[in-house]
């Protein structure tokens, strides 16, 4: 690889300054480092450092990677007394090794993506990788990256004449107090091609590399391979001295050319074991970094964002198992495995629970009341059992119930739900009817009508009164009057089209929202169809038995019964969290009191409560 590299020093004094450095060998072999250095004569000290550090990195026979740790390992002796950010880099061929402490940042821009790959994660630690015709590098400090800001990407994006000149004028024009801005910007170019000059020493098979397709990529233990062919050359060059005292028989002539091409095809194939040994560790130590990351990103997310913390996770469970894959016994692979399996749980903010405390058996309240429907609003919950046509309210903070209607006033009723003070049910023989909870009177809202479709779901909010129809595809809305309640008039605007042929439960706080048996959730506001969709679920759901969220709730609730699950979602559809245990399986119904920190599931006659955490 070619490598172009433009610079920008800011304003430097005597106590603080910011200094970069760079050195090309050999076309593809550089050393890069950049140094923010606290102490007395700051500039004249990190400079003499910055050129010592650069001659020991080439001075060193090691491979890179113990080169640069060597060399950084030497930088910080020498400045022990000192307060500095430090980072230094090496290309060689198309392998980039990393090394860095605090402070100094290094930007990765191929194409149009820009990622930081060292904001320091471990200090001291050589992060590799490949790097690939077309990138850039950005070796900076952390004030040049906050100095460029959101012209960070725009300006690695031009030539790099214009990239120094442009931001060197920019630093040049700075405030005072804007020092310590200094970084290198590297270009990768196309490799030019060399012509193979064939080695007069050596079998005519070995001069082309490629030939055996033997990479150029990693360069750590060059001195072994050398060191071999060294040995070959050598053995050569005494076969053909001894030549005069080859057998002259043919049969002995063949011997000895068996043995010369056993010799070298060893050779070669040591070599070619090699190359593919180093590729594979390299590529091993980049996996397991990035891994890394995104276990560090999945944890620092879990709480700001579940769904990116979520995708992190992922992220970072796939490439473990690359990096298993390419050495399934190393430790620190494993142990981070291990990590990442025991931590998921709490980045995903999953909660199990084993504990289901009763709050109340609804056979204490009436014989063989089976509730199917559970509401809840201003600390009550409303309990409807179709079966015999009874509805209960229930004092959440008191535990106290009443009975506030039979089968006589409701008939055949099919669903109920609370508002404030307000019952409202929907029977098939009596219409929709209004029932005060505090002195017990009902009051008949609408009559049967027999223009309507299969009602599924009644909610009452603002004063209005809702029935979700699942045959028509509509949602009635009933508006109170100075003399009653209005006609049904259609809550869906002409221009929307939807499916309720399979919806099951209705839920409203401004928005309606309305849940299909799929775990499909719907949202509509003002009539028309609105933004919502379920995003960031480990797995889908399952088997929901109904959902909760009202203009109390800061968040939407699932009960997944396929999955045992409470989910936890925003009132847009995105994860934040969930509850997991066997009561969420077999509950057919939910409330969510948030301000009292309580979910509360009914399961036939009994109705069990659950801490929100």
């Amino acid at each position: 690889m070619k490598l172009n590299v433009a610079q920008v020093i800011g304003l430097n004094t005597d106590q603080r300054a910011s200094l970069v450095s760079s050195t090309i060998r050999d076309g593809d072999h550089a050393f890069f480092a950049v140094l923010e250095l606290t102490c007395d004569d700051a500039f004249t000290k990190g400079r003499q450092i910055l050129s010592e550090i650069s001659d020991f990195y080439f001075d060193l026979e090691a491979g890179p990677s113990d080169n640069l740790s060597g060399a950084f390992k030497e930088a910080e002796k020498k400045l022990e007394e000192s307060s500095f950010s430090l980072s230094l880099a090496t290309i060689v061929g198309k392998v980039l090794y990393i090394i860095g402490k605090k402070g100094v940042y290094l930007y990765l821009k191929r194409g149009d993506k820009l990622s930081p790959l060292l904001s320091v994660g471990s200090e001291g630690q050589i992060i590799s990788g490949f790097v690939q015709e077309g990138d850039r590098l950005l070796f900076a400090t952390n004030s040049l990256v906050n100095f460029l800001a959101d012209d960070l990407s725009k300006s690695l994006s031009l030539p790099l004449d214009e990239f120094e000149e442009e931001t060197t004028a920019r630093v040049s024009s700075s405030e005072p107090e804007d020092n310590g801005l200094a970084g290198l910007l590297v270009e990768i170019l196309k490799e030019e091609q060399e012509e193979v000059i064939p080695n007069a020493d050596a079998p005519e098979k070995i001069q082309k590399e490629d030939t055996y397709e033997l990479s150029t990529q990693v360069f750590n233990d060059i001195s072994k391979f050398k060191k071999m062919t060294d040995l070959l050359r050598t053995v050569f060059k005494k076969l053909l001295v001894l030549k005069s005292r080859f057998p002259s028989s043919g049969r002995g002539r063949l011997v000895v050319a068996v043995i010369l091409i056993v010799i070298i095809i060893s050779g070669l194939g040591y070599k070619y074991k090699l190359s593919k040994d180093q590729q594979k560790e390299v590529l091993f130590n980049q996996i397991l970094s990035e891994t890394k990351d995104d276990f560090k990103a999945a944890h620092d997310l879990s709480t700001l964002s579940p769904k990116e913390a979520k995708d992190k996770l992922d992220s970072a469970k796939t490439k473990i198992s690359k990096a298993l894959g390419l050495k399934p016994s190393d430790s620190e692979a494993r142990n981070l495995k291990m990590q990442i399996d025991n931590d998921s749980s709490s980045i995903l903010q999953q909660i199990s629970v084993s504990d289901f405390p009763l709050f109340l058996d609804m056979d204490l309240v009436k014989k063989n009341f089976r509730a199917q429907y559970l509401n809840f609003s201003s600390g009550k919950l409303l309990l409807l059992d179709p079966s015999v046509g009874t509805l209960v309210v229930v004092d959440v903070s008191k535990k106290s119930n009443q009975i506030l209607a039979g089968s006589e006033q409701l008939g055949r009723a099919a669903n109920a739900s609370l508002n404030g003070g307000l019952a409202f049910v929907y029977s098939g023989d009596k219409g929709v009817l209004k029932i005060d909870t505090t002195n017990q009177k009902i009051t008949q809202v609408a009559k049967k009508d027999s223009s309507l479709g299969t009602i599924v779901d009644v909610y009452g909010f603002a004063g209005n009164i809702y029935l979700l129809d699942s045959t028509k595809n509509q949602i009635w809305k009933y508006l109170p009057t100075s003399d009653g309640y209005s006609d049904a008039r259609e809550y869906l605007s002409k221009d929307t089209k939807t499916d309720f042929s399979n919806a099951l439960r209705m839920q409203i706080e401004s928005s309606v929202y309305v849940m299909k048996s799929g775990g499909e959730i719907i949202r509509f506001t003002k009539g028309d169809k609105d933004n919502f969709g379920l995003q960031g679920l480990d797995k889908p759901v399952k088997d929901p038995k109904n959902f909760f969220v009202s203009s109390d709730t800061d968040n939407l609730y699932v009960l997944d019964s396929g999955n045992s699950r409470l989910l936890i979602l925003t009132k847009t559809g995105s994860y934040k969290g969930q509850m997991n245990g066997s009561k969420f399986g077999q509950a057919s119904d939910l409330a969510v009191d948030e301000q009292g920190k309580k979910v509360y599931l009914l399961d036939g006659s009994k109705i069990y409560t659950v801490d929100l955490k």
